[in-house]
């Protein structure tokens, strides 16, 4: 019955024409399916995990995957998906003639195009001392785009892919030998019961462990060779260790070239997929033995780019990555800028050419705008934060919309970045789900940040007064944490407090106190008047001034 649901997901007719891999086949594509793990230092009786990765797809939706491997010497000890995939159990392991055959399934119908995916974990026990090779034999895989097959019928659309280089295992004689826990590889046949000595040595030697990789090749061999159940000592050694290897392995090497304004970094797709492989069989071999922490299960891959100012406004800098289609640098939203260093810290994602460029866009009507508005204009249009209204204007006396601010607030925080499952796209009855702010919308609605009109609507097209743009900013800060004790709420009044609404009275006290407002002559907030383009780009680069 799994078999025949794995089949239904998948649509894997047999008229489709798919690629088949083998390992001296390369695709003209740079999307594979590879396989790796750590397979140093294999002795008879030992067992081992190898992971299976599908790298550069765009939509990788269903795969068939199947594994060559000498059954003579190896033995399939189990089988797991990845997170995002499902087996359905219908996996079948041939072991007279060592062939695995694996077919996988998206939980997910919606593409997440990645650096590489985690498709599944295969375990192998050593039976005989030799050299053997485990290799993917052949693939067939699909996206989840429906197309006309040649035979008249809807089908899924076939991938091109290649498949990676087998790899190749040297299994020794067990030689009777105690294994050396502290350099980390460990035997699980002939090493004796866990003992609290063992295990400590082995977290230490990890802790000095300099190398990332070599840590974390040492922690998943430790945690691969735990047997018995561990003591509170044993788990706190532990923890301390994976802790520090998760910390390290979650920074990606980068590669610097060219000095001052014309350096680039090069993160590679080989150290993106070792480095996410690695994190997540140490998470799963973890979550094994209820050792977790916020610290481990919150990491993710980044990258560091240290730069040199060399002449440019620091405030007007940002990450850029080479787009190989188009020809273009595209920005790179979400990098956290540490400016007193000399360093940008971007999520690492994508493989790729990167640079720090300062933005310049001149309007033709910022000239005679007050400097305070003009420099905020075009360190937001750096930020990529705001926009003209035409490639030449920015339209400074212009009103802002509802629906306007919304995107610039979720642009200013990067709030879209942030987890964006279950969206209510449809919450107010006036946004439409195809609208190009309904997205906006929606993510300051889920974390609570606008409520709406008690008839149900937004109102997306009217003008963001004074006070609805405070709380809107106020409330978007306080989501996140980012808004200092209350104390700081200003004790001075506007001379038109009374004019303020009550659901807007505490949030003006607050920005007024973090000095975000003042008023518009004779000490007056004006709080239904509408608020124009500069003063907003003057509001939003104070918020972020805040926050650095």
């Amino acid at each position: 019955m799994k078999k025949m649901i794995f089949a239904l997901c998948l649509i894997l007719i047999s008229s489709t024409v798919f690629t088949y891999g083998s390992t001296g086949v390369r695709a003209a594509e740079s999307s594979k399916i590879t396989i790796s793990g750590n397979v140093s230092n294999i002795r008879v009786g030992d067992t081992f995990k190898l992971q299976i990765n599908g790298e550069q797809f765009e939509d990788l939706f269903g795969v068939e995957v199947v594994l060559a491997y000498d059954a003579q010497a190896l033995q399939v000890q189990d089988v797991k998906a990845g997170e995002a995939y499902d087996s359905f159990d219908a996996y079948q392991n041939d072991a007279t003639k060592g062939e695995l055959y694996l077919p996988l399934a998206r939980k997910q119908l919606q593409p997440n195009p990645q650096a590489s995916v985690h498709l599944a974990d295969v375990t192998f026990k050593a039976l005989k001392d030799k050299g053997v090779e485990v290799q993917i034999q052949r693939i067939k895989a699909v996206g989840s785009e429906r197309q006309t097959n040649q035979q008249g019928y809807k089908d899924l659309k076939g991938l091109t892919s290649g498949v990676g280089e087998a790899l190749v295992i040297q299994i020794a004689k067990q030689d009777g030998k105690a294994p050396d826990y502290s350099s980390g590889q460990t035997s699980s046949s002939d090493k004796p019961a866990t003992s609290a000595p063992t295990i400590i040595d082995g977290a230490k030697a990890i802790l000095n462990e300099k190398d990332p990789m070599k840590a974390g090749e040492k922690l998943q061999a430790l945690l691969n060779g735990l047997k018995s159940e561990l003591s509170s000592t044993e788990k706190e050694a532990l923890l301390q260790a994976a802790e520090s290897t998760v910390a390290g392995l979650s920074v990606v090497p980068v590669n610097k070239e060219g000095t001052g304004v014309d350096t680039v970094y090069v993160i590679s797709a080989t150290d993106l997929s070792q480095y996410d492989s690695l994190l997540q069989s140490i998470r799963a071999s973890l979550r094994k033995w209820d050792i977790d922490s916020p610290q481990i299960d919150n990491a993710q891959l980044k990258a560091v780019m240290e730069y040199t100012l060399s002449g440019r406004d620091v405030n007007k800098l940002g990450v850029y990555r080479y787009n190989e289609t188009s020809g273009t640098w595209d920005y790179v939203r979400g990098a956290v800028h540490q400016a007193d260093t000399g360093k940008f810290t971007i999520a690492a994602k994508q493989a790729g050419t990167y640079r720090v460029m300062e933005y310049s866009r001149p309007y033709a009507d910022t000239t005679a705008m007050y400097a305070e508005a003009k420099y905020a204009v075009e360190v937001l249009t750096a930020r990529h934060i705001v926009n003209g209204t035409s490639d030449t204007l920015f339209s400074p006396s212009k009103s802002v919309t509802r629906a306007e601010f919304s995107f610039m607030i979720v642009r200013a925080l990067n709030l879209d970045l942030l987890d964006s499952t279950n969206l209510a796209k449809t919450a107010y009855s006036d946004v439409g789900a195809e609208a190009w702010y309904s997205n906006d919308i929606a993510v300051l609605n889920k974390l609570g940040v606008i409520k709406g009109f008690s008839d149900g609507t937004f109102r997306p097209n009217d003008p963001v007064t004074r006070e609805q743009m405070v709380v809107i900013v106020m409330n978007a800060l306080r989501s996140q944490e980012l808004l200092p004790n209350s104390s700081i709420a200003a004790a001075e009044k506007f001379t038109d407090d009374e004019t303020i609404s009550s659901w807007a009275k505490d949030s003006v006290k607050m920005a007024r106190g973090l000095k975000l407002v003042s008023g518009i002559g004779q000490n007056r907030f004006m709080p239904k008047q509408p608020t124009n383009r500069a003063d907003t780009a003057v509001f939003i680069w104070k918020m972020l001034q805040q926050l650095n």
